[in-house]
Order: C-alpha cells, then sequence, then structure tokens
C-alpha cells in the first residue's frame, strides 16, 4: 500500500514539474502553433536560420545570460550575419588564418557592409558531433570606428546537412 502511494505521490510530482515552465510563461511569449515551448521563435537575436542539402553553417550564441542568437555564417559563402546593437547586419571575409575547423577557421576577421566596423572571430574548437562539431569557446571582438573594442565571449556549433 505505501509502495502504491509512493508511486502515486512522485507521477504527481512528476506531471507538476512537467507543467510548471508553461504556466511560469510570460504573457505574450511566442510559442509555434503546436504550443511546444520547445518551438518558440526567439524575441531577440538573429533570425532562425536554414542550411539545405550538402551546406554547412556555423551557429554562435552569446555565453551571457540571456544567451542570443549572434552570429551565422554559411561555409565558402565569404559573408555573415551578426547580432550588433540589437539588429541584424551583414559582415564580408576579409582575412581568414590559424587552423581549419571543418570548412571554417578557427581565426576569421569581417567588415561591416558599410566599411565602418569590424569583428574578429575567435573559436576553440570542442568535440565531434554527427554532423558537425561543438564550439567550446570563441571570443566575437567588435572595432568601431571610433577604435573601440567590444568583446563578446560565444559558444556553438557547426554542422553540416548530409547532401
Amino acid at each position: 500500500m505505501i509502495r502504491l502511494l509512493s508511486i502515486a505521490f512522485i507521477a504527481g510530482c512528476l506531471a507538476g514539474c512537467a507543467s510548471a515552465p508553461e504556466a511560469n510563461k510570460p504573457a505574450g511569449s511566442p510559442v509555434a502553433a503546436m504550443g511546444s515551448p520547445l518551438a518558440e521563435v526567439p524575441v531577440e537575436g538573429l533570425p532562425p536560420q536554414k542550411l539545405a542539402a550538402g551546406e554547412c553553417g556555423l551557429f554562435l550564441w552569446g555565453m551571457a545570460a540571456p544567451r542570443r542568437f549572434t552570429f551565422f555564417t554559411k561555409a565558402a559563402t565569404g559573408e555573415a550575419l551578426v547580432l550588433h546593437n540589437g539588429a541584424s547586419h551583414k559582415l564580408i571575409v576579409t582575412d581568414t588564418n590559424a587552423e581549419v575547423f571543418g570548412q571554417f577557421f578557427t581565426e576569421t576577421q569581417y567588415l561591416s557592409a558599410d566599411g565602418t566596423w569590424s569583428v574578429n572571430l575567435s573559436l576553440k574548437p570542442g568535440e565531434m558531433l554527427e554532423g558537425g562539431q561543438r564550439v567550446d569557446s570563441g571570443r566575437l571582438v567588435t572595432t568601431g570606428a571610433d577604435g573601440w573594442e567590444t568583446v563578446l565571449p560565444v559558444t556553438g556549433v557547426r554542422a553540416c546537412i548530409p547532401g
């Protein structure tokens, strides 16, 4: 009898835990049509990015809370998207060096499309994953036209869609 009551109590607790995040969700929180909290559309950060069959991409998030999707590039394009001053901006590759990291480099320099500020991306590759590799850590250093630097610690993944 005690065993049956214990199982019922544990099941009740798990059911309560499973519904807790939904109850704590702020009003107006964007949720996909299916209502899954895993399918939420980001409120801040870059918009979702898609890869076609045979393409590889580098996806980076800031390490400070709230973690925002801050950087994206596809392999062999020479371009990237970065979150800068709360908006998405296009970058153009100006130099690459250091080690090869899949289809990317561990050190890449970019220039904003308007040519007024630059970004230096440094990455430390992590463990291999199926279809990609983790980025253990990295630094996204933005240098403004006035020479001021902003350093953003990042982490992420490089991933490829089988072709």
